[in-house]
C-alpha cells in the first residue's frame, strides 16, 4: 500500500485540534527526525488512520473514531 502525505488527513486534524496542523513540526522520538506533520507517511483505509516517521517508519500518530469520538495517540512524537 502507498502511503499518502499527512495533507490527506487535514480536515480531520482541523476538526481535532481547531485549526490548521499540517504546517507544524514534528520529531520522531524513535530517530529524531524531525519534519512537518504533512510530511507523514498517512494510512488512512484500516480501522483507523495511522501516520508514520518517513525516515524509520515509527508509528507517530493514529486516529480513531467509534460513535463520533475520536482517539488519538500520539505517542511517537515529541
Amino acid at each position: 500500500m502507498t502511503p499518502l502525505d499527512g495533507n490527506a488527513i487535514a480536515a480531520v486534524l482541523h476538526e481535532l485540534f481547531g485549526r490548521e496542523v499540517t504546517a507544524s513540526g514534528y520529531a520522531c522520538q524513535t530517530c529524531g527526525s524531525t519534519g512537518y506533520v504533512a510530511e507523514l507517511a498517512v494510512y488512512p483505509n484500516g480501522p483507523g488512520i495511522v501516520g508514520r516517521c518517513r525516515s524509520c517508519d515509527t508509528i507517530l500518530l493514529m486516529i480513531t473514531e467509534r460513535k463520533g469520538r475520536y482517539c488519538v495517540d500520539s505517542g511517537g512524537l515529541s
